[in-house]
């Protein structure tokens, strides 16, 4: 979605990625991968380009938005087979699935060649990857810490009863650097329905890839997530393995490779089709700031500028003439509610796109939301919800690749789970959404762009495709909420209540809002 239809910036550049994502699709297809060519972090001819250099001088930071699970993905993989010293990676959930697994097989080949690896994974994400972690730390490359851990992990509502304050703190970061030279940071944790490889469901989602002074920011907030004392190294959670369980694991791996081979047509296809895409894409420069909460935000202990809302307040301020916020989490509570019915009477136009009922895995949040829906919508917020459906036609690069086909309700169902928002020509992309728990509870990460072009390029794909994926709020005669769906004829159905939804499910919407556990999402 997020494409530059111009080719404004420098050639190298441009052909230096296009060449970079086709030989991404090879590594994705396990067809193994020819070390010549322009890598993203050796033989980087297009940063000795004088204009290159000049930016990389200026603190200018070199960007591409990831709004392509297939690219989201590729991205990642591609920066593990390129590292030549050092991977770090952060995620809130990193689950046990093809993902997850390519992702982890992905890494111990790095290590085996030599490449150090530090991943650290929130224990929120529950213990099914336990046996391939202590098998993984068993690798003189490879450490791995577990970050905030449950004491009682096999049995967790005991932590629930006696230790909710500080296990209600969660990291919920979404980072991966490579060589402390290029990241990707975003919405995107490490599981299959983040890349449409999910036979359930498919997220909606944004991340972005960035080189520069940001990049180097970002190890500096990974190495404080690192050293603290949340951070548990995994054997001391779940013990240690043993070198046969390396093996073992490897040997898996290596079967799983041969089994999942497919032909050269399937791999050509997918390399034509990715092509086509980048034709449209080219790297963009501007000034910009990798943003985070401090660890110690996790113990109530953060303030001032370790918080990530000051920061962004800080870099970004308030607006003057319109913000566009995309979340897939949206509770404004009543100061939220009032901050952006201000902003509407003082002439700045704002928009808002977060998920439908129907479309929100996390239904308690709608429930919240809700209830604040007719106050913004009388100040003149524009809102959207996503619908939970979208149609998919073509094949995934999953289904490609492994020749497996996804279910069709499992392909077309969505949900929104982008976490960005533009003010008056500067970006902010990452794992932050607007809701108390990313203010108040959890730890988040992101990347801050001031570039009026990616502002320009967001809010003509949110003019070109809301009426397609998403309701359009509005408040009837009698002051009644209505859902208006524009369809593809171009005939538009109206809802006079969540579309999607029974009786019962509306009635207990309207119940849970009046708990008194707001703060908690």
């Amino acid at each position: 979605m997020l494409i530059n239809k111009k080719s404004d910036y420098f050639p190298k550049v441009k052909t230096w990625l296009i060449s970079v994502f086709l030989i991404m699709t090879m590594t994705i297809a396990n067809y193994g991968y020819a070390a010549q060519g322009n890598h993203i972090l050796t033989n980087n001819s297009w940063l000795n380009d004088p204009q290159s250099q000049e930016n990389l001088k200026k603190g200018l930071t070199a960007f591409i938005p990831l709004d392509d699970a297939f690219v989201s993905i590729a991205s990642r993989i591609h920066l593990i087979r390129n590292a030549q010293h050092s991977i770090d990676l952060q995620y809130y959930i990193w689950n046990n699935d093809y993902v997850g697994q390519l992702m982890l097989k992905e890494l111990l080949k790095a290590a085996d060649r030599g490449v150090k690896i530090r991943l650290i994974i929130d224990d929120q994400n529950g213990n099914k990857l336990d046996p391939t972690l202590r098998a993984l730390s068993q690798h003189p490359n490879f450490q791995i810490k577990l970050f905030n851990p449950y004491q009682f992990r096999h049995f967790r509502v005991l932590d629930y009863l006696f230790r909710l304050k500080q296990i209600n703190h969660r990291m919920h970061n979404k980072l991966i650097l490579a060589d402390n030279m290029v990241a990707v940071t975003g919405g995107r944790n490490i599981s299959g329905e983040y890349f449409d490889a999910s036979d359930e469901f498919q997220f909606t989602d944004l991340d972005i890839l960035f080189y520069g002074d940001s990049a180097q920011h970002a190890t500096q907030v990974f190495n404080q997530f690192w050293n603290n004392a949340l951070s548990v190294p995994v054997h001391e959670l779940i013990g240690r393995g043993n070198s046969q369980d390396l093996q073992q694991l490897k040997q898996d791996y290596e079967r799983n490779n041969n089994s999942h081979r497919i032909t050269q047509d399937k791999i050509n296809e997918a390399q034509a089709e990715l092509n086509e895409a980048l034709q449209l894409r080219s790297v963009q420069w501007a000034k910009a700031h990798f943003v985070a909460d401090a660890p110690d935000k996790i113990l109530d202990q953060a303030v001032d500028q370790q918080l990530i809302y000051n920061q962004m307040l800080h870099i970004m301020g308030y607006p003057t003439q319109h913000l566009e916020l995309v979340s897939a989490y949206f509770v404004p509570t009543p100061s939220g509610t009032q901050y952006l019915s201000q902003l509407c009477r003082q002439g700045v136009k704002v928009r808002v796109l977060t998920n439908s009922f129907a479309a929100n895995d996390v239904a308690i949040v709608h429930a919240f939301y809700s209830q604040y829906r007719k106050q913004l919508l009388e100040n003149g917020v524009k809102l959207y919800e996503f619908k939970p459906t979208l149609n998919r036609t073509k094949p995934t690069w999953y289904e490609k690749i492994t020749g497996r086909v996804i279910p069709a309700k499992g392909k077309s169902s969505s949900s929104l789970h982008a976490k960005f928002f533009d003010i008056d020509g500067k970006v902010f992309i990452g794992s932050f959404n607007f809701d108390p728990r990313s203010a108040y509870l959890n730890t988040e990460v992101g990347l801050v762009v001031e570039s009026d072009q990616l502002q320009n390029e967001i809010t003509q794909v949110l003019d070109e495709y809301l009426p397609q994926v998403a309701y359009e709020l509005q408040l009837d005669k009698q002051g009644n909420i209505i859902w208006v769906e524009h369809k593809e004829n171009g005939e538009t159905k109206i809802y006079d209540h969540d579309p999607g939804t029974t009786k019962f499910q509306r009635f207990m919407m309207k119940m849970v809002a009046y708990l008194p556990i707001e703060w908690m999402m």
